[in-house]
C-alpha cells in the first residue's frame, strides 16, 4: 500500500507560507520595516530597483542579532517576540509569528548583515531558502537586508507581479505608513538610486506637513481624548483637506496599521452634517487600547483586527472626533462662513448626481414646449439677483441659471478639446509651481496631457514638482490648483483613462472656470451666454444634471392669472 498523505519538506512549505506573507515587493518591505521597528532602530534606511522586483535593501540601526540568533531567524516559527501561548494575549511588537524571513528568503536571494552590542558582526547568504554562506563581517551596528531576484524560483507568482511603476506604488503607500505611524524614526527611501524621501525624526505634526506640504499645518485639528480603556490621539483635518479620493486616512491601534471598516464609516459619520457624499476627510488617529480587548491574530499580514466590544470602540472614536469638530469655525475653510445647516453651506458645491440617473435627453425634450429657442428682435434680457437671467421668447418667458448655463457650454467645449486638437493655453504672467509628494507626483505624470488639452501648458519642474505656464482662458487666476486636483483625486481613486474620466475632466474644468451666482453681467454678456447656450446640443441641463432653464409659456401664465 502506498501511503498517500506525506509530510512536505521544509522549504516546500515555506514557498507556501510565503503565500501567505509575501505576494509582492511592497510586502517584503511591510515585513522588513517591521522587523526593524521591533528592533528599536532610529534610522531606517529602504533602497530599491525596478519597483523592488530586481532588488530591496533596508539598512537599520537597531540593536543587531548574535551569529547564533542570525541563523535561528531564518528557521520557520523562531521568533525572540514570543514563547507560549499566552504571549498572543499581549504581543507589543509588530512581528510575532516568526514566518517572515524564511519565506521571503525562499523565494529569493537573500544577504543579511547583522551585529549586536558587544559581539562580532556576520554576513549570511541564503538562495531559494537554503543557507550557502556564513561569515564574520564588518558591519558596524545594526542590521542590512539584501532582497534580490524575487519570485526566480517560483515564476507562477513571479508573473503576477505589476509593472515597475505599479509596483513602486504600492511601495509609496506603504512607506508612507510607516513614517506616518512612526514619527520619532528617521527614514528615507530611495527609487533606483535616486532619493524620494528623507525624514528626520520629528513630532507627528512635523512629520504630516514634511510629508504633505505646508498647506496641512493650519489645517490640522489635534485630537487627544480619553474614555474608560481608550486612548485616542492624532489629527484630523479641517474642510480644506477634504479630497475626492481615499488614500489620507489612517488608524493605527498600539502602533500599528489597521485597515477597518468599522472605525472608517465611524469617522466619516461623525463628519457627515460637513461632507457632501464621495468626500474624505483626512484623518490620523493612534488608538491605544488593552491588548485583551483585541484580535491582531487574525491574518498573516496583520491588517485585519477583532475587538471583544465593537460599541465600545465606536464610541469612543465617535466621542474623540467630535469632541474636535465642536468649534466649527476651525472646521470650516476660512474662506466660507458657517451656516445653522451644514450640507448646503458652500456655494459651487457639486451638484447631486442622482439627479441626471432618471434623466435622458428624451424626458428633457418633453419638459419644454417649445423646441426651437430663438430670440426675438430686439430682445430685452435682465439679471435677476446677479444669479439667473430672463427673457422673452416667442412662446412666453425663460429664466436662465447663469452659472449652470456656462457650465453647459465650457463643458461641451472641453470635450470636443479632449478628443481633438486641444485648447490654446493663456500664458500666465507668473508661472506657478506645484509640489506633490512623489506617490501623487507618480500618478499626475499620466494626465499631464489630457490637462494640456483642456488648455493648461504644464511641464515637469524638479522632483516631483510641475510648472503651470498657461492655462485655459476661461479660467480666473488663481484656480488652477484646485482644478488639477480635484481631476488627479478622481483619476488616483479610479485609476482608468476611459470616458468616464474624460467626461469627468470636463465636467470638473467647466464647474470651475464657469461665472459664478453673483457675477454681475450687462446686457450684451447675457445675450452673448443665451446665444451661446442655444448653440450646444444640450442646453436644458449641466453636466450634472441640473436644470439650466425654465420656461414660462404664454398659456402657463394665462393660467396663472386665472385668463384660461
Amino acid at each position: 500500500m502506498i501511503n498517500k498523505v506525506l509530510k512536505l519538506n521544509d522549504n516546500l512549505i515555506n514557498q507556501i507560507a510565503a503565500g501567505e506573507v509575501v505576494d509582492n515587493p511592497s510586502s517584503v518591505i511591510k515585513e522588513l520595516l517591521e522587523n526593524s521597528i521591533d528592533a528599536n532602530s532610529r534610522k531606517i534606511q529602504v533602497y530599491i530597483k525596478n519597483g523592488g522586483k530586481k532588488s530591496i535593501l533596508v539598512i537599520d540601526d537597531g540593536c543587531g542579532m548574535h551569529k547564533n540568533d542570525l541563523i535561528n531567524a531564518f528557521n520557520r516559527f523562531a521568533t525572540s517576540k514570543i514563547e507560549k501561548q499566552k504571549d498572543l494575549e499581549n504581543i507589543r511588537t509588530l512581528g510575532f509569528r516568526g514566518e517572515a524571513l524564511p519565506s521571503i528568503s525562499s523565494v529569493s536571494n537573500t544577504t543579511i548583515k547583522s551585529k549586536q552590542s558587544n559581539y562580532e558582526g556576520h554576513k549570511l547568504e541564503i538562495n531559494g531558502g537554503t543557507q550557502v554562506d556564513l561569515r564574520p563581517d564588518s558591519i558596524h551596528k545594526g542590521t542590512s537586508i539584501l532582497v534580490e531576484n524575487l519570485f526566480y524560483n517560483i515564476p507562477a507568482r513571479l508573473k503576477f507581479l505589476k509593472n515597475d511603476n505599479s509596483e513602486y506604488q504600492k511601495i509609496l503607500k506603504l512607506f508612507k505608513v510607516f513614517c506616518l505611524s512612526n514619527p520619532e524614526i528617521s527614514f528615507e527611501l530611495f527609487n533606483n538610486n535616486k532619493k524620494v524621501y528623507s525624514f528626520p525624526s520629528s513630532d507627528l505634526k512635523t512629520r504630516i506637513v514634511n510629508l504633505y506640504g505646508e498647506d496641512y499645518k493650519k489645517s490640522l485639528i489635534e485630537v487627544n481624548f480619553k474614555i474608560d480603556k481608550y486612548l485616542i490621539t492624532g489629527f484630523v483635518g479641517n474642510l480644506s483637506l477634504v479630497r475626492k479620493r481615499r488614500g489620507h486616512q489612517f488608524s493605527f491601534i498600539n502602533g500599528r496599521y489597521i485597515i477597518n471598516h468599522l472605525i472608517n464609516q465611524t469617522i466619516y459619520n461623525t463628519y457627515d452634517s460637513l461632507l457632501q457624499r464621495g468626500e474624505f476627510p483626512f484623518y490620523l488617529l493612534n488608538i491605544v487600547i488593552d491588548n485583551n480587548l483585541i484580535d491582531i491574530n487574525v491574518h498573516p499580514k496583520k491588517t485585519e483586527i477583532k475587538f471583544k466590544n465593537e460599541m465600545q470602540i465606536q464610541h469612543a472614536i465617535k466621542k474623540s472626533i467630535s469632541q474636535s469638530l465642536k468649534n466649527t469655525i476651525k472646521v470650516i475653510p476660512s474662506m466660507f462662513v458657517p451656516r445653522e445647516n451644514f450640507n448646503n453651506q458652500v456655494l459651487d458645491l457639486p451638484f447631486n448626481n442622482n439627479i441626471s440617473n432618471d434623466i435622458t435627453d428624451e424626458k428633457i425634450d418633453k419638459m419644454f414646449t417649445d423646441s426651437t429657442l430663438s430670440l426675438q428682435d430686439n430682445v430685452k434680457v435682465w439679471q435677476i439677483h446677479n444669479k439667473y437671467i430672463i427673457t422673452e421668447i416667442s412662446s412666453g418667458l425663460i429664466l436662465i441659471d447663469q452659472h449652470v448655463a456656462h457650465e453647459r457650454i465650457l463643458y461641451e467645449k472641453a470635450l470636443k478639446s479632449l478628443e481633438g486638437d486641444g485648447l490654446n493655453a493663456q500664458k500666465i504672467m507668473f508661472p506657478i509651481t506645484l509640489n506633490y509628494d512623489p506617490e501623487d507626483f507618480n500618478s499626475l505624470l499620466d494626465i499631464i496631457p489630457y490637462l494640456n488639452k483642456i488648455g493648461f501648458d504644464i511641464r515637469e519642474f524638479g522632483e516631483n514638482s510641475i510648472i503651470i505656464e498657461g492655462s485655459p482662458p476661461e479660467l480666473l487666476n488663481g484656480k488652477e490648483k484646485e482644478v488639477i486636483s480635484e481631476i488627479l483625486d478622481n483619476y488616483i481613486e479610479h485609476k482608468q483613462l476611459n470616458s468616464s474620466f474624460i467626461d469627468y475632466m470636463a465636467a470638473t474644468y467647466s464647474c470651475k472656470a464657469a461665472i459664478k451666482a453673483g457675477d454681475k453681467l450687462d446686457d450684451s454678456e447675457c445675450i452673448s451666454l443665451i446665444d451661446k447656450l442655444f448653440a450646444t446640443k444640450h442646453p436644458y441641463y449641466c453636466p450634472h444634471g441640473r436644470p439650466i432653464i425654465v420656461n414660462l409659456s404664454i398659456s402657463d401664465l394665462d393660467k396663472r392669472f386665472e385668463r384660461l
